[in-house]
């Protein structure tokens, strides 16, 4: 009778799961300034599709937003930011929101019609 071995699997280790992050990285600024810079915990929004939750490990997308930005911190604290308009950019595991870039100087000009 043959001796049966074990054979050695030959699958490798599955890589330890990707630890998920749970804080993400905002900024927030206007044409003059950086508004907010710090880790946050999520930030809601709002678009012509509804409001959304931008969370940890968000997929990456861009879009305009409308007033408010809400900023759920660390600490669990809110913060409110009222603007005019706004684009939203999320790319791995950061936000930048820019924000009120249109001021009534810059808005395009419509020449009257004929």
């Amino acid at each position: 009778m043959a001796d049966i071995q074990p054979t050695q699997s030959t699958n490798p280790t599955p890589p330890e799961a990707k630890p998920t992050s749970e804080k993400i990285h905002l900024t927030i600024r206007n044409r003059i300034r950086v508004l907010f810079d710090d880790d946050v915990k999520a930030v809601t929004s709002k678009n012509d599709t509804g409001i959304f939750d931008v969370l940890p490990e968000h997929s990456n997308f861009i879009s305009l937003i409308t007033s408010p930005l809400i900023i759920r911190k660390l600490d669990g604290q809110k913060q409110e930011i009222t603007f005019n308009n706004g684009l939203i950019k999320v790319k791995e595991n950061t936000v930048h929101c820019y924000i009120d870039l249109l001021s009534k100087e810059n808005k395009p000009q419509v020449p009257p019609a004929s």
